[in-house]
């Protein structure tokens, strides 16, 4: 079952806890006005933990973190995944995905994927600028990141591994090494194949 209702609010939040065995709480703002990332996805995970509480029910929650927290935790993202860390081991049954950067068919270009950006831009034939190649950053494959978050370890935090490469090196593997790294190109293909995006 897809949660379809306001995390903000905790009715929406009770009558959504008392269906479930298991929680994948995948949901938060990760670019947003200076406060907005920290008061949404703070609000929303503690209502999810409180539903349960107060529902008396304990499916397993699995949490999206990110590795902000270790990267860049002074970032107000960082912050905001740090402390909802804490909010989600109040939970009776938790398991805590700490992920790298993760690509894939359907990504948002210009949001939170430079890969999907890359793609996108070389699909529209627009120029793609990059300040240093040399910024080296670990990304995941999404089906690879979905094999894991199907086998969590409950009580613990879960590091999937990802693949280390540089914005030079992204760039190369999706022009003049395009069909050397099968996950990009499968990137790739997603936007020439002309998926229309509200960028």
């Amino acid at each position: 079952m897809i949660f379809d209702g306001d995390l903000n609010d905790i009715k929406h939040a009770r009558k959504f806890v008392r269906e479930c065995d298991r929680i994948y709480h995948l949901a938060g703002k990760n670019r947003e006005d200076e406060g907005a990332i920290l008061k949404n996805n703070i609000v929303s995970t503690a209502n999810l933990v409180l539903a349960t509480i107060l529902e008396e029910v304990d499916p397993e929650i699995i949490f999206a973190s990110s590795k902000q927290v270790e990267w860049n935790g002074r970032s107000e993202y960082g912050f905001t995944k740090l402390a909802e860390e804490e909010i989600i081991k109040k939970a009776g049954k938790w398991c805590i995905f700490r992920i790298p950067n993760v690509y894939g068919p359907g990504c948002r270009p210009f949001y939170n994927s430079v890969i999907a950006t890359f793609c996108y831009q070389i699909a529209k034939g627009e120029p793609v600028t990059i300040k240093d190649p040399s910024i080296a950053r670990e990304f995941i494959f999404i089906d690879d990141l979905i094999e894991s978050l199907l086998e969590p370890e409950l009580g613990s935090y879960n590091h999937p591994r990802g693949q280390v490469m540089t914005l030079g090196e992204i760039y190369s593997l999706l022009t003049d090494r395009i069909g050397s790294h099968r996950n990009l190109e499968r990137c790739l293909s997603y936007f020439k194949e002309g998926v229309e995006i509200d960028a």
